[in-house]
């Protein structure tokens, strides 16, 4: 899904300029594919990206006769590269990044990675180490530009009144912290740390948000195991503003969670999965938590951590006390989500530079 925000953000500007592009999107999930139908609508002509197998890409091609492919991230498939080399269609990778420990798996497949390396036409990395890991697995240096990350532009506007659990808008204000993107092994961990936090704080609230809705169910299950009480966002009948636990069992409303939040913590990052997007809790001035494996946001986490506007915990312990110490601290609080804020605002402007590399290298051909 944060794929697909990001390219819906670089096909509105692109469309605002040039009305008469025709526009194909491929997603992989349900959830890319109603950000895209629900953003942009007929505007753009959506299809499921197809399988990575070489009859199904080149029948694919062959019906879409694209002039050009544009790749978010890391999507790299080997038949949708080769297939695109051998019509001589430029390929661009945008917002791209590269972890460390991706580069050290592609790197073991050097001639293949090489090959598909190379195919890529021009390389958009969203920092300065992400452009050097590219290069060096055989992407040409003058076919790679920084442009920074478009998670950066994001735009979200906070509402007066949030809605998202209105039992606790009030009352539990500067008492609720929120575990977001869980995957299964961090949930037990973050529960037995609300109970830890409830001892210290017995007014505290937590929002749990796991990353796959076919877990939302084996979540609930855990909260009643620990004995905690319970509400689903999804079930307005259970809604009671002194449960201990919410769970956010519906899509798409990730941010209206953080807005009601006071403390995040950015799951992905106590299991070896490598976090999730720091930025958006960032945006709105909050706090940020993270666990110890973050090699898919190093970056944005250094610059985080460079100006005080996050802090790692690895344990249940470790994270009862930071949430403990930054709920009973308005002040420090505030003065760390402002932080993690400032890292935002002045990180903007990728959105901007990515589309005005793909209107020099691709729109002459439209």
């Amino acid at each position: 899904m944060g794929e697909s925000i990001a390219a819906k953000a670089i096909i509105s500007k692109l469309l605002a300029a040039r009305p008469h592009l025709n526009i194909v999107v491929t997603t992989t999930t349900p959830t890319g594919a109603k950000q895209i139908i629900e953003g942009l609508g007929d505007k753009v002509t959506h299809h499921y990206s197809p399988c990575d197998l070489p009859g199904t890409i080149k029948r694919f091609v062959k019906r879409i006769r694209p002039l050009g492919l544009v790749i978010m991230e890391t999507e790299l498939w080997p038949n949708w590269l080769y297939h695109m080399r051998k019509a001589k269609l430029p390929v661009v990778l945008a917002n791209a990044r590269m972890s460390q420990k991706s580069a050290d798996k592609y790197a073991k497949i050097s001639s293949l990675s090489e090959q598909m390396m190379q195919s890529l036409s021009l390389v958009l990395a969203v920092c300065e180490n992400d452009a050097e890991r590219f290069i060096h697995l055989g992407v040409k240096q003058k076919n790679c530009l920084i442009t920074g990350n478009i998670k950066f532009d994001q735009h979200f506007v906070p509402s007066d009144i949030n809605e998202y659990f209105p039992p606790w808008k009030d009352d539990s204000k500067g008492c609720i912290w929120l575990a977001a993107s869980t995957h299964k092994g961090e949930d037990k961990l973050l529960l037995s740390a609300h109970q830890k936090v409830l001892k210290s704080c017995p007014k505290a609230k937590l929002i749990i948000v796991p990353r796959h809705p076919e877990r939302f169910d084996e979540v609930a299950n855990l909260v009643s195991e620990y004995g905690l009480s319970l509400a689903r966002r999804s079930q307005p009948g259970s809604w009671d503003g002194q449960c201990d636990v919410l769970l956010g069992d519906t899509m798409g409303e990730l941010m209206q969670a953080y807005e009601l939040s006071d403390v995040a913590f950015v799951a992905g990052s106590l299991v070896p999965i490598g976090g999730h997007n720091m930025i958006e809790p960032a945006m709105l001035g909050k706090p940020v938590l993270s666990g110890p494996y973050v090699h898919n946001f190093q970056e944005i986490f250094n610059e985080l951590k460079e100006h005080a506007g996050i802090r790692q915990a690895d344990s249940a312990e470790d994270i009862c006390r930071e949430v403990v110490e930054l709920l009973q601290s308005p002040e420090q609080r505030m003065a760390m989500g402002a932080n993690a804020k400032m890292v935002v605002e002045r990180s903007r402007g990728a959105l901007n530079r990515t589309v005005e590399a793909l209107e020099s290298f691709l729109l002459d051909k439209a």
